[in-house]
């Protein structure tokens, strides 16, 4: 498919700077921050901004096949006194990291989305850099430079909207908070939230106006319904034009998430009915059970709930078991896969150590201007998750129905084999929900979804409400199906390429009866039913039948040099077996266990978060202030388990 790009505005060039608007120019110039919230009176520029070049892609902009402008750094984010932010220390001269990917190309309407990943504490590098990103790592052992670098990927969200990564709340990933500073509850993050896009919309003027939208996964399902509301009700944003949210595999329902993990396990007969392991988890949810029925009132509602956390405990309990040699346990946020323990998915996915090296590079933060931040990055940081204990924030479920009442489009997707955030939790989250004179799904019906004909997974819509369920898909469903996704976050937006000039050669999007033209971006396997690459006539045909012919050859090849490594390979394992050695099976696939079991390790600290709330501060870091990880929201006692 071929769109145009993006026209480009005039660039200005300083000694390390590449802007797309004159810096002296009133849209870019350095701003005043109006009110000055905190000690920072006035904020970069958009040139003081730009990030001309990564390691590995030496000039963005000026890219040959993807070329990119993007923008990175710390914004202030702190309201002021008796603004909602925090009172006292709390909250002051907090700065909000955020790395920008303006959108590739013109699709109609400019559109620009908020992405938030979870935790709480947890950076959005996950989503730019392992799921809805332009960029992927690269292993330092395929590298030149032999240290890790990244590259350019075709199907990231920015390709036809703007993409702004969040880490926040403040202290999370790169963003920045005096350690005596560290927010507690929703309504501040949302305070802060929206003063950061005050005066990131001062430095981006341009923005003012698009379609936004908010999105993200796992934890931000709770952050982004309190976003939402406090961005329709605040005066800050005068040109806001919010039109949606999106949130993938959320914690947004302790009422109808933590029965799900029950239901769950026997759907997908992880558990078997009336066994051992089945009457141990029936007893677990009767004593949630009880306990849920105290809460009547949404707005008491907690975000977790103590007596439910052993539920999703009883359900990964039979899987942790030895294995040639190794003890294993299942990756909670996959369930088709199996991980060493006591990590149990606190290592997945397998990009994520290379996103650790990439970001710890020191010429990387110089590139970002993220130095503020004084220590190394980390995924997760549970001083952050601690802190936000939001023991007067209820469960963001209640604001829901006055969200999708006040004309937002909401998007619910989940991939199908994430446990800890599941889709049968989701769904009926979903249809216990009152709004817009109906109740849940009522007469709804799910209609197949596909992309390029192949299944892509179910598709309701409902009073403003869309949910999308992802089959072969995990908790981080960009990082399995990203083609999907992009379809997905596409038909959600309205985009329709039937409407563009210059478009050709496209997938097709169908659900139901509805058949639209999609994008097809980069190559993709075989069985995912993409079609493969058709020859012509004449030098075309030869060219192509000669290039197949040497294609099946190396193929040919390859098969005979698998077989003699795997046999030599499988020789050996069993050799080691013998012994008593443990196997050198690949660690990278596999399957739940709740965090009361996790031992401490040498490289993951366990996290009691619901979602991709990994506390992976490394043993040796950060150590003044390392609890005992990831939060137990609204347990004083600090008793509960990973989200």
């Amino acid at each position: 498919m071929s769109l145009p790009l993006l026209d480009p505005r005039s660039r200005v060039r300083g000694s390390r700077d590449l802007a797309w608007a004159d810096p002296g120019t009133n849209e870019h110039s350095r701003r005043q921050v109006d009110p000055p919230a905190s000690g920072d009176t006035t904020l970069p520029t958009a040139a003081e901004l730009f990030v001309p070049s990564l390691p590995g892609v030496p000039d963005l902009a000026d890219h040959p096949t993807h070329p990119l402008n993007l923008y990175a750094g710390e914004i202030p984010s702190y309201p002021g006194p008796n603004a909602g932010g925090g009172e006292g220390p709390t909250g002051k001269d907090a700065r909000i990291f955020f790395m920008m990917a303006k959108a590739r190309r013109s699709a109609g309407k400019q559109r620009v989305i908020f992405w938030f990943n979870g935790g709480p504490g947890c950076s959005s590098f996950d989503g730019s850099l392992m799921e809805v990103g332009p960029f992927r790592t690269v292993p330092a052992s395929q590298t030149e430079s032999g240290q890790t670098e990244i590259r350019l990927v075709e199907g990231g969200w920015e390709e036809y909207a703007t993409m702004i990564f969040v880490d926040q709340p403040p202290g999370t990933g790169f963003s920045y908070i005096p350690t005596d500073g560290f927010l507690h509850e929703l309504d501040e993050a949302s305070a802060h939230l929206v003063h950061f896009m005050a005066n990131l919309y001062k430095v981006f003027p341009e923005l003012e106006g698009q379609e936004t939208y908010l999105a993200g996964e796992s934890f931000a399902g709770q952050y982004i319904p309190y976003f939402a509301d406090a961005l329709l009700k605040t005066d800050k944003l005068p040109k806001l034009d919010l039109k949606g949210i999106a949130i993938g595999n959320g914690w947004i329902d302790p009422l109808r998430q933590y029965p799900a993990y029950q239901e769950f396990a026997y759907k997908k007969e992880l558990i078997t009915k009336g066994s051992a392991a089945g009457k141990e988890l029936d007893a677990a949810m009767e004593k949630c059970n009880k306990s849920l029925e105290e809460y009547t009132d949404p707005l008491k509602t907690p975000i977790n709930i103590d007596a439910c956390e052993g539920v999703m405990h009883k359900v990964t309990k039979p899987f942790v078991k030895e294995l040639n040699g190794k003890k294993v346990c299942m990756n909670i946020y996959d369930v088709r896969k199996t991980d060493d323990y006591p990590k149990c998915g606190m290592g997945w996915p397998p990009d994520l150590e290379d996103v650790y090296s990439f970001l710890r590079r020191p010429d990387v933060v110089k590139a970002l201007h993220a130095t503020m931040h004084e220590t190394a990055w980390v995924e997760c940081n549970g001083r952050v998750g601690n802190e936000l204990h939001n023991r007067r924030s209820p469960a963001s479920v209640h604001l829901l129905p006055g969200l999708l009442e006040a004309g937002l489009k909401v998007l619910m997707f989940a991939g199908a084999e994430d446990l800890i955030c599941n889709n049968v939790g989701v769904e009926n989250m979903i249809d216990a929900m009152t709004w817009s004179g109906g109740t849940g799904f009522g007469n709804a019906t799910a209609l197949p979804w596909s992309v390029n004909g192949t299944h892509a997974g179910e598709w309701t819509e409902v009073r403003n409400l869309t949910y999308a369920k992802v089959v072969e898909a995990s908790h981080m469903v960009g990082f399995d199906v990203p083609h999907v996704t992009n379809d997905m976050i596409l038909r959600f937006m309205d985009v329709d390429f039937n409407l563009l000039p210059g478009v050709t050669g496209g997938w097709s999007s169908k659900v139901g009866d509805d058949e639209r033209q999609a994008v097809h971006f980069g190559t993709i396997k075989e069985d995912a039913g993409l079609p493969l690459l058709k020859g012509g006539s004449g030098d075309w045909e030869a060219w192509y039948n000669a290039v197949s012919a040497v294609v099946i050859l190396c193929i040919l090849g390859g098969i005979v040099g698998c077989y003699f490594y795997f046999r030599r390979r499988r020789l050996r394992r069993q050799g080691r077996v013998a012994l008593g050695l443990p196997s050198q099976r690949d660690s990278e696939e596999r399957v739940p266990l709740a965090a009361e079991d996790f031992e401490m390790h040498d490289t993951y600290p366990p996290r009691r978060d619901k979602g991709k709330g990994r506390a992976v501060e490394r043993v040796s870091e950060e150590s003044e202030h390392r609890g005992p990880s990831v939060f137990a929201l609204g347990d004083e006692d600090g008793d509960g388990k990973e989200r």
